[in-house]
């Protein structure tokens, strides 16, 4: 049992090390300026064009805490926001979510640069985020086979 209990130290030994190695660099660069720029884009639900509620820029890190910035989607799907430069996370709400179930749950990321920006999400779609709810059949698969 001894020698058990020694390897399992020995173990433990280890992976803490290499959990103390990887912990050396730190966490990733950040943007963190207060650099604003405009992003503006298209919103889909399955390729056809949202018609209305808010996308809303999120672009606090762990260097930089600042408010989020949100912006209303027109009746064709086209949005206009000023946040600030580096990630971004996105998220809907509003009409848009209420309208199609699991959007409110969507998380998307963009990388803004300074100047202008153009972001565009398809949601649910082919090109974008899928419905964490997807609605699945009752029937059974493979019943009958192999019997």
């Amino acid at each position: 049992m001894r020698l058990h209990n020694g390897m399992m130290r020995t173990c433990h030994t280890i992976a803490a090390a290499a959990l103390l190695l990887l912990g050396c660099e730190g966490p990733p660069a950040v943007d963190t300026s207060l650099t604003e720029a405009k992003v503006s884009g298209l919103v889909t639900v399955k390729g056809v064009p949202a018609t209305g509620g808010t996308i809303t820029f999120n672009p606090s890190n762990h260097l930089r805490k600042v408010a989020s910035k949100s912006a209303e989607i027109g009746k064709d799907g086209r949005y206009t926001v000023t946040t600030y430069t580096g990630g971004n996370q996105v998220s809907f709400d509003g009409e848009v979510a209420a309208k199609n179930m699991g959007v409110g749950l969507v998380k998307e990321f963009c990388d803004v640069q300074s100047g202008e920006n153009e972001a565009n999400f398809d949601l649910l779609g082919e090109g974008g985020k899928k419905n964490p709810f997807p609605i699945e059949s009752k029937a059974k698969k493979g019943r009958g086979r192999g019997r």
